[in-house]
């Protein structure tokens, strides 16, 4: 049964000024997923650039090793500019072609048992709707790291890998053309209208590939988007994986991401079984965060309810 989704108290106040902009149709009170091109530049402007981030707070519960792990994630969206070709951030030296992207720094942190975990995922996605231009992906643990990194060219990826294992190694590769579930997010935020249904390629998060340590290859996937209400859910069913995700968010723009489940095959020998992983949006704010680096800037950390 699919759950009902409300937002947190700390969130409340937020959600009525982001929803305000946009209403669901005349006389009806099951607002739909605006069709391409529905919200304006100018309300997409109005919110992604004025000068500061999206930072979100989200209660994680990880599973991990056969069992389900508290943590927290924390998603960071911000607009940039990237360069084209080197594909990195335009700094305002010279007057190379960059490009308008969403970028967003997705952090996971959590315990097991005496060590800790921490995951960083940073997608670089265009405004324009094309494909993503960059992923990297970094994981740590006491036992070692692990970093990937996905590179748009012509015909597809190039992917660097490296890892402290050594069934993972040290590779570099190329795949095909397909979609990235690292990059859902972040088209959810531009347009959800536009986020691929039915049968799909795709490639699964880069953090899900070094923790399962699985190939780099993009996979068929079942992919619905479904509006109930003020929340709509993307959920992506990845049945060679035996793994499905579901992405919950808000109907109308700026499509805030209220949480999400994951359910793959956890542990290993007798421990293995199906676990669900999920996160749950707590808190989120708007803020310059880059400069907020001093020491009295850690009260801002309050806000967001992490550690100070």
């Amino acid at each position: 049964m699919e759950r009902t989704w409300h937002l947190s108290i700390g969130v409340a106040a937020t959600a009525i000024l982001l929803t305000s902009c946009s209403a669901g149709p005349s006389g009806s009170d099951t607002p739909e997923i605006a069709p391409a091109g529905i919200a304006s530049s100018a309300e997409f402007n109005t919110y992604w650039h004025q000068g500061k981030a999206e930072l979100g707070h989200y209660a994680l519960t990880q599973a991990r090793y056969g069992e389900l792990r508290n943590g927290d994630a924390v998603l960071v969206f911000v607009t940039e500019d990237v360069l084209d070709s080197a594909q990195v951030k335009y700094e305002g030296i010279g007057d190379a072609s960059h490009t308008s992207v969403l970028k967003l720094n997705r952090i996971d942190r959590f315990v097991t048992g005496i060590y800790d975990y921490s995951l960083m995922t940073s997608t670089f996605s265009p405004v324009d709707g094309t494909p993503p231009m960059k992923v990297s992906c970094t994981t740590q643990d006491w036992c070692g790291q692990m970093f990937m990194q996905l590179n748009r060219q012509a015909n597809g990826y190039r992917y660097e890998l490296r890892s402290y294992f050594q069934a993972d190694g040290d590779k570099n590769g190329t795949i095909d053309h397909a979609a990235l579930e690292d990059d859902i997010m972040n088209q959810i935020r531009i347009d959800p209208a536009k986020l691929p249904t039915g049968t799909v390629d795709m490639l699964p998060t880069l953090s899900y590939l070094r923790l399962m340590h699985k190939p780099v290859q993009a996979v068929k996937v079942d992919a619905v988007l479904a509006a109930q209400g003020d929340t709509s859910t993307y959920r992506m069913q990845f049945s060679s994986l035996d793994r499905t995700v579901s992405i919950h968010f808000g109907t109308v723009f700026p499509h805030v991401i209220f949480g999400w489940e994951e359910t793959p095959p956890d542990g290993v020998g007798d421990n293995a079984h199906t676990l669900t992983t999920t996160a749950r949006l707590k808190k989120q704010v708007m803020e310059p965060y880059w400069a907020q680096h001093a020491v009295a800037d850690s009260t801002y950390r309050r806000a967001l309810g992490l550690p100070e």
